[in-house]
């Protein structure tokens, strides 16, 4: 994307991330007070709906007190600035819900896939380009991909007609050097604007954010009080002083925004977020914050550390929807008598033995699990060569950053041992 504005579009998710907060149970009266007092603000995108999005309210993933439609018409009643958003993830959503938000006035529609899997998001973008709404494509868990294939994703997406493309930090996993890596790509890649969406899970969503903005992002998502799954996300009545202060313009009045924030705090919270010992563990693996009470409890029940199963799920990739292998990955972490940091290093499975050593030609006398990979001899060409090797021998996509990322042979054997289908 070409030139260098410094105007700053933030779009404001409380009445949507903030759901999960409170388990998708705010009333129509606390959707509408907050409503009206950041259109007051001048905040100009606000994004209403179950936490999860669209069509979303259901047993399996937490039912809303309230319909969509009931959300969608507590919001748009009380607007009069602000334009409505919408977030829908294809196979949560469908396009009858889309075309229900549409006609409750929905005008700006985020579009979410997984962040390898933007083609989901083909079909909806077409209906939306065919209805003439603005609409999003972003892609969730995006540490999971490095900056060239988030990059081709965006491409994609904005292919399909997206008006803006961009990325979300699911498990608030990020430094501001990760998302200037990323965000640089994207920007380099599409002639549309490029979003980013952070959670606090290190305390870095603001950082983050900032270094989003610097690397040419120029739609960003904020909530007050950081009111948002897990540790929270950006948070609005911070970031605006904070972007302004860097010369960046957002068009919101501070004071007016500060009422909000201090609205959203008293009406909708019970407290506002945290970065507790759990959501840095999580943030640190990698692993979407919604898990959090999921993975206590089962920690608990297998008297294992949450720490040891948060790292596990991390390296397992798991996320949304994937709830069912958490107690999966507490079983095989409790076979062991010791937490993982402590554990003796496992033998090589013999099949990772055979690829290392017969298909990378790497010195079976070097293979000590204690080694880097760097030290075995898996320099970067023989990264990528891994990476095709472990997807096929996975069945899923596997990529260089997720390797390089493992950084020791042990690791690498850990990374093998959970993921591997052979046995």
């Amino acid at each position: 994307m070409t030139g260098t504005p410094t105007h700053v579009q933030l779009h404001d998710p409380t009445l949507r991330d903030g759901h999960h907060a409170v388990g998708h149970r705010l009333s129509r009266e606390q959707l509408s007070a907050y409503a009206a007092a950041a259109d007051r603000a001048g905040v100009p995108v606000i994004e209403v709906g179950h936490g999860n999005g669209l069509g979303a309210s259901s047993l399996q993933i937490g039912p809303a007190d309230l319909s969509d439609a009931e959300m969608l018409a507590a919001v748009r009643d009380v607007l009069t600035n602000a334009r409505m958003g919408v977030f829908m993830a294809p196979g949560w959503g469908t396009g009858d819900d889309l075309r229900l938000a549409v006609n409750a006035g929905a005008q700006v529609v985020r579009l979410a896939a997984h962040c390898t899997e933007a083609d989901v998001t083909e079909r909806h973008l077409g209906l939306l380009a065919e209805w003439g709404v603005e609409a999003h494509g972003v892609l969730l868990m995006s540490h999971m991909a490095g900056p060239g294939q988030l990059a081709e994703q965006c491409a994609l997406m904005a292919r399909y007609g997206a008006q803006a493309v961009g990325i979300y930090d699911s498990a608030g996993h990020y430094l501001p050097g990760d998302v200037a890596e990323r965000i640089t790509a994207i920007t380099e890649a599409v002639d549309v604007p490029v979003v980013f969406h952070g959670h606090n899970n290190l305390t870095m969503a603001t950082a983050n954010s900032v270094a989003a903005v610097q690397a040419g992002a120029r739609i960003i998502d904020a909530c007050a009080r950081g009111f948002g799954a897990g540790a929270g996300n950006t948070q609005i009545e911070a970031l605006v002083p904070v972007l302004e202060r860097l010369g960046y313009t957002t068009g919101i009045d501070q004071h007016a925004l500060f009422e909000a924030a201090d609205l959203a705090e008293q009406q909708l919270m019970t407290a506002p977020p945290t970065t507790d010992s759990v959501a840095v563990m999580s943030g640190q693996a990698g692993v979407f914050s919604g898990f959090r009470t999921r993975v206590l409890d089962v920690a608990a029940r297998e008297g294992i550390h949450p720490g040891d199963l948060f790292a596990a799920l991390g390296r397992r990739q798991v996320v949304a929807g994937q709830e069912d292998l958490i107690p999966e990955t507490a079983a095989r972490l409790k076979e062991h008598t010791m937490p993982e940091h402590d554990q003796p290093a496992l033998a090589i499975h013999p099949h990772l033995h055979d690829l290392l050593v017969r298909e990378l030609r790497i010195q079976p006398d070097t293979l000590d699990p204690a080694s880097t990979l760097e030290a075995i001899g898996l320099d970067s060409l023989a990264v990528v060569e891994l990476s095709v090797l472990l997807a096929e021998e996975f069945e899923a996509p596997v990529t260089e950053d997720q390797i390089a990322g493992l950084r020791t042979l042990e690791n690498l054997n850990r990374f093998f041992l959970s993921n591997s289908r052979k046995g």
